[in-house]
């Protein structure tokens, strides 16, 4: 199962080292900011980005620059970028074919907004992201189905409407493009709703946000998936 921990643009420099050491046990992908990446070296977990940049331009990431570093995950079109519009679907593709020309996995953060939450809205939603991509490239990719309205929220959806919609898109991936896709599932998950979570019988594992900057909340979250 893989455990996907995504600080976003949280701990300070001091703060990362003191956590990198606790963190060197556990089998995770660890997402810290940018410049923190080349301080992940020394333990069990695997390295992550939390973007890649899709051209040449001053102040962004490249996809060569993160494979130097080791990283083996990066997560495209999170939806705190898609409301932005920093993540377009045209970007989000660009991205996923830079990342794979350095056999870096993307993985698709799909989902819906809290306007679209009637079940075939989102399912609609959910089939135009994926298939934007897919159409153009399907191989070596991961999706993350994160409901984009739930993201930083302490509660989750009805397990078995998670549950659902995993289905869908695994049912639908492999319908429509051959292929027994990875699903993860992120919003809300923390050591207060893992036992809950944990009960979904066809997630590949979880992204996990705020909860994932205590080394405590790990612990939990890590002991209860194992």
């Amino acid at each position: 199962m893989l455990i996907i921990l995504n600080h976003k643009m949280n701990l300070t420099i001091d703060e990362i080292k003191h956590y990198e050491k606790h963190l060197r046990k556990y089998d995770v992908v660890v997402m810290p900011q940018t410049p923190y990446l080349a301080l992940f070296t020394n333990g069990e977990y695997t390295l992550g980005s939390q973007c890649v940049s899709e051209y040449d331009a001053t102040g962004g990431v490249s996809a060569e620059a993160l494979k130097a570093l080791n990283v083996k995950y990066t997560l495209v079109g999170h939806g705190e970028r898609r409301v932005s519009k920093r993540d377009t679907d045209e970007v989000i593709l660009e991205k996923v074919k830079e990342l794979l020309k350095y056999n870096i996995t993307p993985v698709l953060c799909v989902g819906e907004f809290y306007k679209d939450t009637i079940y075939k809205n989102k399912i609609s939603i959910i089939e135009k992201q994926i298939s934007y991509i897919f159409d153009k490239v399907k191989d070596n990719i991961i999706i993350a189905y994160e409901p984009i309205w739930n993201i930083g929220e302490n509660t989750i959806l009805n397990v078995d409407e998670i549950k659902k919609v995993i289905k869908h898109i695994k049912d639908f991936v492999n319908r429509k493009y051959n292929i027994n896709i990875k699903v993860l599932y992120g919003g809300g998950v923390n050591q207060n709703t893992i036992n809950d979570l944990k009960t979904l019988d066809n997630v590949d594992g979880f992204v996990i946000g705020s909860a994932s900057l205590k080394i405590d909340n790990i612990k939990k979250i890590y002991l209860a998936l194992n």
